[in-house]
């Protein structure tokens, strides 16, 4: 093939590719828009009481969910009501904090009971996500009314407006409720409020096109395996990268996470953290950070009181059930959770015993470390973990690749296996390699 067809043949594939791409992410992008506008809208120009605002949200919030999943709308109310009721009830009759705790069983009994008996897998994959953000909005809930950070009980229409929000009930991200209730109440339109949602728009079908046309272009089939685990995997990213500025799409169309001059307070992903990586540590953080912060904050912080390591454990058990109950997450998950354990006592030591910056985490200015993050040293040690992170994130990817058959009905556990086989299970051979190199250093 000379130089002119392969020129037409890349312009011909792109073109095939990237314009279905734009229509499909445009038109998604459409529902989010219409809903979120038209509630930013009602509170800017119609002056209306505190608990009509938390109606509009809600009944708009609904439309919007009805109009995405249809009749599979009834298990996120249902689950809203239920947990309300449970709520009530636990305020009125019980003293003791309790409700946080109770809530959480029953939320997470709820989700087991759907994705393993209640609902089929294809109706499950469709709302799962739905799902777990509702879900996060009650705990949080239900655990501020434990730590009396409200003045009195939550009234109903107030919590079905925060559970259904149309800002963010669909993709996200998680906000608190009294995040949620300011910006309600707040009244700013500028002209930079277009540029910032027109802009967030863009960079949400870029990385739409990236995982959809340009990362499977640039790296084809024929590739090592190596090489397309990393394609898999980053087209991976690039999707969700895409799901997180779309939800910054949602929340600044509804006002949300807006300053009175129009700049954004919220930030859902840092891709740059990620794909450039210090530390598969700042990966965790920076991959969805207020998922992050609702962990730390609701999970975490609630279960310190019984040790370290029954926080940490009950931390990763609820983001594995909220995300799912199934082998390949868990797996996925669990993976994460030792290899960035390992990873941080590991560059714990070597840092302590080399004296130099090379944490997971970045040093402060004042750290005592001899060698600073500068020095050629310093600079070989973070640049090795950096490319050990990236083979980190090519290994746990390639598990979610793109194939809509499987994504329809969730990920098996031969699925799992296999793709992690195929690769000779080289990164927990890794990671147990360097556990037995701390253990003896």
């Amino acid at each position: 093939m000379d130089e002119e067809e392969y020129i037409e043949s890349t312009w011909s594939y792109l073109s095939f590719c990237v314009e279905p791409t734009l229509y499909e992410g445009l038109r998604f992008a459409k529902d989010l828009l219409i809903a979120s506008v038209t509630l930013r809208m009602a509170i800017q120009y119609i002056a209306m009481p505190h608990n009509v605002r938390h109606s509009m949200s809600f009944i708009i919030g609904g439309l919007l969910l009805y109009h995405s999943i249809g009749l599979a709308i009834v298990w996120i109310f249902g689950l809203t009501l239920s947990v309300y009721i449970l709520i009530l009830i636990l305020s009125l009759f019980s003293r003791k904090r309790v409700r946080g705790p109770i809530t959480c069983l029953c939320v997470i009994s709820f989700l087991l009971l759907c994705e393993l008996h209640l609902i089929n897998p294809k109706m499950w994959q469709q709302i799962r996500g739905i799902q777990m953000i509702a879900s996060m909005k009650i705990i949080s809930v239900a655990i501020e009314l434990d730590r009396s950070l409200f003045k009195k009980m939550i009234n109903p229409v107030e919590f079905f407006g925060y559970i259904f929000c149309p800002a963010n009930c669909m993709l996200g991200p998680w906000i608190s409720f009294h995040t949620y209730d300011q910006y309600l109440g707040i009244k700013f339109l500028t002209k930079r409020w277009i540029k910032v949602i027109a802009g967030n728009l863009a960079m949400a079908l870029i990385f739409l096109n990236l995982s959809n046309c340009i990362v499977p272009w640039i790296i084809s089939d024929d590739s090592t395996k190596w090489l397309l685990a990393y394609r898999d995997a980053q087209a991976f990213r690039m999707s969700h990268y895409f799901v997180s500025s779309m939800s910054m799409v949602s929340m600044l169309s509804a006002g949300f996470g807006l300053t009175n001059d129009c700049h954004s307070e919220i930030q859902i992903t840092k891709p740059l953290f990620i794909e450039l990586p210090r530390s598969l540590v700042q990966v965790v953080i920076f991959w969805n950070i207020p998922m992050h912060q609702w962990l730390k904050n609701y999970v975490f912080k609630s279960c310190h009181a019984y040790g370290q390591f029954f926080a940490i454990l009950s931390t990763y058990v609820i983001s594995s059930l909220l995300h799912g109950c199934n082998f390949q997450l868990s797996a996925v998950l669990l993976s994460i959770g030792t290899f960035s354990y390992i990873e941080y006592n590991f560059r714990l030591k070597v840092a302590s015993a080399l004296e130099a910056c090379c944490l997971a985490n970045p040093c402060t200015k004042q750290c005592e470390h001899k060698y600073k993050k500068n020095r050629i040293l310093t600079v070989f040690l973070n640049t090795l973990f950096s490319f050990i992170t990236v083979i980190h994130l090519a290994y746990l990817g390639v598990m979610f690749e793109a194939s809509f058959s499987i994504q329809e009905t969730g990920y098996s556990f031969s699925h799992t296996i296999s793709k992690w086989e195929n690769l000779d299970f080289f990164n927990h051979g890794l990671a147990t390699f360097f556990y037995v190199i701390y253990l003896m250093m």
